[in-house]
């Protein structure tokens, strides 16, 4: 079981840190802005609009970050508690 709200920490832990340029050229050549059109604005728009009690916005937020964590690997790899919502294991809310 993961902590919903470790989940959420690491959600905006990604998005700090990349607006902070600590993905700029460890895994590609893009930028900041580039970074969080494709990576951050995704999973700020995902938590947006996730209700952590509805089973249909679980799955659908999952299948979304799913999509994301595939293609930005490198990027979620420091962050396993959201690679883990994202792959589909349970969450706690607490």
């Amino acid at each position: 079981m993961l902590d919903y709200p470790k989940v959420c920490r690491e959600a905006f832990a990604l998005v700090d840190d990349i607006g902070k340029g600590a993905f700029n050229t460890e895994f590609s050549e893009r930028g900041t802005l580039a970074t969080t059109v494709e990576v951050a604005m995704p999973v700020l728009a995902v938590f947006r609009e996730l209700d952590p009690r509805d089973r249909s916005s679980i799955l659908a937020c999952r299948t979304r970050l799913a999509k994301i964590a595939s293609k930005e690997q490198g990027v979620f790899s420091r962050y396993p508690a959201l690679t883990g919502f994202a792959l589909g294991k349970a969450i706690t809310v607490q």
